[in-house]
């Protein structure tokens, strides 16, 4: 009891309270006990209003002013999408802003220029292998992506030589991986 320590430090030098026993006592506790709920509430709500902190109800909050509700994996990324979302406006169309706003769909994502006319190159650079849960990140993704340029989805995979580094020999590769997507995305 935090606010019940405090009360009782504060009451402590006027020297005419019982602060350890009695009705004295029981009332202060009483007290504290209501004003730490109360910091807990305000703490919360605080927590909760701004974007970046919030944790439950305030991205639900947030997810409910938005045309379409961000694809996500962690809590993290929640909050990271909602950022993004929350900044995009009419005329996205550079790349820079394409790349600001990219970050809506959930997850990092990078966007580039493609050799191929009105297309852009769409990768994930902390992911290897296809993104869990793609399906709904490609949707965001055509949302949030200009519909009059074509996008290439770009995946890292591991290559051989990296994978011949890391796991030596076929014991290796059976204790560290127990499938192929396994074995795709081995870091």
């Amino acid at each position: 009891m935090a606010y019940y320590e405090y009360l009782k430090q504060m009451l402590l030098p006027l020297g005419i309270y019982d602060l350890d026993e009695g009705l004295g006592a029981e009332e202060i506790k009483v007290i504290g006990r209501q004003l730490d709920e109360i910091f807990e509430a305000l703490e919360e709500l605080g927590r909760e209003s701004v974007t970046a902190h919030a944790e439950s109800y305030g991205l639900t909050n947030y997810e409910n002013l938005l045309p379409y509700t961000p694809a996500y994996i962690t809590t993290e990324d929640e909050r990271r999408a909602l950022l993004a979302l929350l900044r995009i406006r009419g005329g996205c169309f550079t790349l820079d802003m394409l790349q600001d706003t990219l970050s809506g769909c959930g997850i990092a994502a990078s966007i580039s220029e493609s050799n191929n006319k009105l297309t852009v190159g769409v990768s994930f650079p902390e992911n290897r292998g296809i993104p869990d849960g793609f399906d709904k990140l490609r949707k965001r993704i055509e949302e949030i992506v200009p519909c009059h340029l074509a996008i290439e989805y770009l995946f890292t995979y591991s290559t051989w030589q990296e994978l011949m580094i890391r796991l030596p020999n076929w014991t290796a590769i059976e204790n560290n991986t127990r499938n192929w997507r396994e074995l795709e995305i081995y870091e």
